[in-house]
């Protein structure tokens, strides 16, 4: 998927062979030869630097069919960047009850598990995408992949995974649900952070800092002590700083 990180725009394709098609992008001879596509005059528009790059899918071609997966793909998504051929093989078309199974075996591969602070299961999302548009723009996708990645705090009140840290765990919140609805209500809220810092002291749990400076002002402790202290998991005068939530 390319995401156009200025509008939220975005286009959903396949390749068998990713780096080839990635340098199709790189290549402006190429895209001011199809600049009539739609993909192709965004980029041309804005910039190549504005725009990112996600796999959303691997797909594994010895049980998945690669156009039948970008079908779906582009149902799901619904993309704004979509080429007249890429239209009429995707939207509408038909799938074979054999596709239409492969489909539905694999659909729960693009659920997102969100998990609260001490990782706890709170609610299953549908879909990346989905769990993106709720809390404002495609493009935000960008930042939810990389919490994923890093394994850190999304906006200081959940971990994501695509996969369950515990097999057979049901979550706390249903989706949709008006719990869940509060639930994106409050990330909404908490946009601006970026990494909350925990502390503890003696062993209890004192408070949660929109940050490092918030921290260092309320507590009168050096900013680059108490990354340090985060970095070596290192205690300073009894406090303990840490950018996860941990027990009593």
């Amino acid at each position: 998927m390319i995401v156009n990180k200025l509008n939220g725009k975005c286009y959903v394709g396949s390749s068998k062979s990713l780096q080839s098609r990635l340098r199709n992008y790189f290549n402006l001879a190429h895209l001011a030869a199809q600049k009539n596509r739609p993909l192709s005059h965004a980029i041309i528009k804005y910039g190549l630097v504005n725009f990112a790059f996600i796999i959303v899918e691997e797909v594994d071609m010895t049980e998945n069919n690669l156009e039948d997966r970008e079908t779906y793909w582009i149902k799901h998504i619904r993309p704004d960047y979509i080429g007249t051929k890429e239209a009429a093989r995707n939207v509408g078309a038909s799938h074979t009850e054999e596709t239409k199974a492969r489909i539905s075996k694999t659909k729960s591969q693009g659920s997102i598990y969100i998990y609260d602070t001490f990782k706890q299961l709170l609610a299953i999302a549908p879909s990346m995408i989905s769990l993106a548009i709720l809390l404002g723009n495609k493009s935000i996708s960008i930042s939810l992949v990389r919490a994923i990645k890093e394994g850190s705090l999304y906006r200081s009140l959940c971990y994501l995974s695509r996969i369950p840290f515990k097999e057979g765990e049901k979550p706390l919140i249903e989706v949709p649900s008006p719990e869940y609805t509060a639930f994106i209500d409050r990330l909404k809220a908490k946009k601006h952070i970026r990494k909350s810092v925990f502390v503890t002291k003696d062993g209890k749990f004192l408070c949660e800092y929109e940050g490092i400076m918030a921290a260092s002002k309320d507590l009168k402790i050096g900013h680059d002590m108490i990354k340090k202290n985060i970095v070596n998991k290192t205690t300073y005068r009894g406090y303990r700083f840490s950018y996860h939530r941990e027990q009593d």
